[in-house]
């Protein structure tokens, strides 16, 4: 029977599946982290073993395609080395996309849409007539608005800048208790330690903060929700009319 490999290669793990011309998942194979960019290495023989796990129960002959979505691939700029690779390392027709473009095609079924991920970091995702669009994604640095990572940021930037005025933000106990910080300076030193994904796990209690009427935490994730909509707006501006709604 013919079939297909589809794989989501994530930042903490590979998923992948062999699936039947109906769409039936066959089989499943697990793996270990999958983001390119952090290590290469690591994500390429991660790919290996969990494909090469698919093939150990379904024919490799009978293997029409490899789809892959990678995490960082957009920013290492190259899937085409990657495809070949894993082309001709598998004798199978690879094919390289980055994860959110994966998820894109999968959660629109292939038809024309937007899809806004946002997580640790966030992207937006368009498709109109086959062709692909992104706005935003640049990492936690030059991007990433409206997730986890920067609703802390932006937090501890309003603790800093209400310190700086002589007042006192309702997170700043919240947050300095969360980085076993005693003070605002022990605060900053204990949080330029944190790697991102421990940076943006801090913004689970924000948003608890939140949802208990704390008015800096409503006013970081109202003010994060904003601008990441805008940034969907910016990309739907890039539309042809008629613009797809899904």
């Amino acid at each position: 029977m013919e079939y297909v490999i589809g794989v989501d290669s994530g930042g903490t793990h590979i998923v992948a599946q062999a699936l039947s011309q109906d769409g039936k998942i066959m089989e499943q194979s697990e793996s270990g982290p999958g983001n390119i960019l952090l290590n290469p290495e690591q994500t390429i023989q991660n790919l290996k073993d969990v494909i090469e796990s698919l093939f150990l129960k379904q024919k490799r002959i009978d293997c029409k395609y490899i789809l892959i979505g990678i995490a960082g691939i957009e920013t290492t700029g190259n899937s085409s080395e990657i495809s070949q690779l894993l082309t001709d390392y598998f004798k199978v027709t690879t094919y390289v996309i980055s994860d959110a473009k994966l998820a894109l095609l999968n959660g629109l079924e292939g038809k024309d849409g937007t899809l806004i991920i946002s997580g640790t970091g966030s992207v937006v995702y368009g498709r109109q007539n086959k062709e692909m669009l992104r706005y935003g994604g640049w990492g936690n640095l030059l991007g990433d608005t409206g997730s986890a990572y920067k609703i802390v940021s932006a937090s501890m930037q309003l603790i800093l800048k209400k310190h700086d005025l002589g007042f006192i933000s309702s997170l700043e106990d919240i947050l300095l208790n969360l980085l076993n910080a005693s003070d605002v300076k022990e605060g900053v030193k204990n949080f330029y330690q944190l790697d991102r994904k421990q940076v943006a796990s801090i913004a689970v209690t924000i948003a608890k903060a939140a949802d208990k009427g704390n008015l800096d935490a409503i006013t970081i994730i109202k003010e994060q929700a904003m601008a990441l909509s805008k940034e969907a707006l910016g990309l739907i501006s890039r539309y042809q009319k008629p613009y797809p709604s899904k």
